[in-house]
């Protein structure tokens, strides 16, 4: 930011001096037109020659502008002649009724003479003075004064061309001709007569009378200023490009204007800034003219403003200041093309590159087809833009002919570079299909493959699918080796228990008291293996969808505190403190008494068996939206080296060495049992917390 205020103010410290020089120089400059000769040779000698021919016409009545060869019709003389006195009375008007204009015109054969109001004086008492003389065989007598020299020659050829233009001349077998009201006319044939025995004095005063005069124009024309001005331009100028040059072009492009014409496209920034560069000099060539001349002080009076010198020096600085920054502002363009790359600049920077960026993003729009969808419509697009182009082509005539081919050659490459993607993309995809066949799932297809690309997607979908389904197919095959091997075990223990001790009630002088501990144990393994039986089946008729719902309005608050009394001498077998929070009493489900009691009692249960003993147990009930979430927490007594998804699968027991009592199919039980009522059932497990979460919907 420092950096960029430095700058700022480098640049208009720079321009403001530069603008305060070129100003301070029009005192200098003013009145000091040193060749004022030139300004009137170069504006008026023309006028003042038609004026010499007319002069000496009027004092020499033989005297005939015009020599014409036998090969010149007389109407084209007599036009010629009216066009010349056309001419001929115009620059007379102009010299004869200027006040500035003083000559003096003499016959020296006859001493007639013709002479302005005021008598020519000494040749220094003039900004201009001519004096030349014809002696009797038309040649040019003057004194040292190189303004006579514009008065020894009446070429023909230029006064034919002023009259009738270019139009009056031809070239036939390499010999030019006039062309003059359809004739042709060789250039010998036409010849202008100079004056003989005549004497002209012409002289301008120099202080002159501002009469609207030509002369006084010429004079003090601001244009007389120019060389000045454009000097000054030239030098400031030069002077800023040097301190652009070697600014940084990282902080310059992010001062404004400058960051606000690299903005601009590229044709448009050039094109602005040279405009505003050439009417910010053409302001100051014109305002520096007027200034210097006193014509801008005088408009200034004649309006009636105040201070006057004040303003015209405000409005001088005002002009210079822009000028120079515009032209700073040029400098800039120009480096920061160059800096920062031409060809680059091109791409990215200019109107034409958008103009082909954006035809081209319309045409790759209009081009990409998806295969599932029809492309008709995509066709009648392209179809329909690409005749807009050729019916704008045909407005251009010949040179739309050249657009038409580059038009051509650029649909070519665009299509060709569009056929050659479809190819590469068709070859990437079947090759990733013969990767599929053979088995391979692990061929990624990320890239973008055009027109493929829903084809693809439905490839990818397919490999996932494949995948998915060896992997349900591993894990299946794993659950029923490990269902065996589950069954196998919890099956034969209570049947080896149940043998044993058939056996042992079958041996001889066993006393009764023995049997009947004997028969309590038998109870028990019977009952412990149809719980297992009863349990299986289960777990097996929600998984196969047959299970039947006797779907009522539940009050699950309620249904939960009486299952937490059933089980209560489970909790206090283990000293469980069990604390239930719920914000509302009355929460009514749509659901099956008998399964959500089930699930209840196979959580209690859990928690009894695994819960660390003498800890608490909490059962948290909330809503939410349409919502009811159950979640119990208890800590686990042993560590739990389980997952959340391992422990809710079938014969999985948190007691891995199966020393407890049970099935290992509670908690999967729950799980059926909660999902075939359309609720969620998941476990978190925080290190020993163990966090079992029921959601039913409202």
């Amino acid at each position: 930011m420092k950096k960029k205020y430095i700058f700022i103010s480098l640049l208009t410290v720079l321009i403001v001096f530069l603008s305060s020089i070129a100003i301070g120089l029009y005192d200098n400059v003013e009145g000091k037109i040193t060749d004022k000769s030139y300004v009137i040779n170069s504006y008026l000698v023309e006028d003042m020659k038609y004026f010499t021919l007319a002069k000496t016409m009027e004092l020499d009545p033989d005297f005939k502008v015009f020599s014409f060869g036998k090969d010149v019709p007389e109407n084209v003389q007599n036009s010629i002649y009216e066009r010349f006195e056309d001419n001929m009375t115009s620059s007379v008007s102009l010299l004869e009724n200027d006040s500035n204009f003083i000559y003096y015109v003499k016959n020296k054969e006859n001493k007639n003479y013709v002479k302005s109001d005021i008598d020519a004086s000494k040749e220094n008492d003039n900004i201009y003075y001519v004096s030349f003389s014809y002696d009797s065989k038309g040649n040019l007598k003057s004194d040292s004064n190189y303004s006579a020299s514009y008065f020894s020659k009446y070429p023909a050829y230029n006064y034919i061309s002023s009259m009738y233009g270019d139009s009056a001349f031809v070239v036939e077998d390499g010999v030019e001709y006039y062309y003059i009201d359809g004739y042709t006319i060789p250039y010998d044939q036409i010849k202008m007569n100079i004056p003989k025995n005549m004497s002209f004095t012409y002289a301008i005063p120099k202080v002159l009378s501002d009469n609207g005069g030509s002369i006084s124009y010429y004079i003090n024309s601001w244009e007389n200023y120019n060389p000045f001005t454009g000097v000054c331009l030239l030098i400031g100028s030069a002077i800023i490009a040097i301190f652009i040059l070697f600014a940084p072009t990282k902080i310059v492009k992010e001062v404004k204007p400058f960051k606000t014409f690299i903005s601009f496209e590229g044709e448009v920034n050039l094109f602005l800034i040279s405009f505003i560069i050439t009417m910010c000099c053409m302001a100051c060539l014109v305002c520096a003219g007027y200034s210097i001349n006193g014509m801008f002080l005088s408009l200034m009076n004649k309006i009636g403003l105040r201070y006057p010198n004040f303003m015209i020096l405000v409005s001088n600085i005002l002009v210079w200041v822009v000028t120079f920054l515009s032209i700073a502002i040029g400098c800039f363009d120009i480096k920061y093309i160059f800096v920062e790359g031409i060809w680059r600049f091109i791409k990215e920077d200019t109107l034409i590159s958008l103009i082909v960026r954006k035809v081209k993003e319309v045409l790759n729009n209009l081009i990409s087809i998806d295969l599932k969808d029809p492309v008709n419509k995509k066709l009648m697009k392209f179809l329909f833009m690409n005749m807009l182009i050729i019916i704008f082509l045909t407005f251009l005539w010949g040179f739309g002919s050249i657009l038409a081919i580059i038009y051509s050659v650029f649909l070519f490459f665009m299509l060709k570079k569009k056929t050659d993607e479809i190819h590469n993309n068709y070859n990437t995809l079947l090759s990733s299909t013969h990767e599929l066949a053979k088995g391979n799932f692990n061929d990624e297809m990320n890239e973008d493959m055009g027109v493929f690309n829903s084809l693809r997607d439905e490839f990818k979908n397919i490999e996932e699918g494949f995948k998915e389904a060896v992997k349900e197919e591993t894990k299946s095959q794993n659950m029923k080796t490990e269902l065996i091997s589950n069954v196998s075990h919890d099956l034969k223990t209570p049947l080896t228990g149940i043998k044993n001790y058939v056996e042992l009630m079958g041996q001889e002088g066993i006393p009764n008291e023995q049997k009947e501990e004997y028969l309590k144990m038998l109870n028990q393994y019977i009952d412990r293996l149809s719980n297992l039986i009863e349990d299986l089946f289960e777990v097996s008729k929600v998984n196969s969808g047959d299970i039947k719902l006797d779907l009522m309005e539940l009050n699950i608050v309620s249904l939960i505190e009486q299952t937490k009394s059933e089980c209560s001498d489970l909790f206090e077998s283990r000293n469980l403190d069990v604390i239930m929070n719920t914000y509302d009493m009355n929460i009514n489900i749509l659901l099956d008494g008998n399964k959500t009691y089930r699930v209840f009692e196979n959580l209690f249960n859990n928690i009894s068996k695994y819960a660390m003993e003498g800890t608490r147990v909490y059962i948290d009930i909330t809503e939410e939206d349409d919502k009811v979430i159950i979640s119990l927490k208890n800590i686990s007594a042993a560590q739990m080296n389980f997952t959340s998804d391992e422990i809710v699968e079938r014969f999985v027991r948190g007691d891995k060495s199966r020393h407890e009592s049970g099935s290992g199919l509670g908690l999967a039980i729950v799980k059926s049992f909660v999902e075939a009522q359309g609720g969620s059932f998941s476990i978190d497990i925080d290190g020993d917390l163990f966090k079992a979460v029921v959601i039913f919907n409202k």
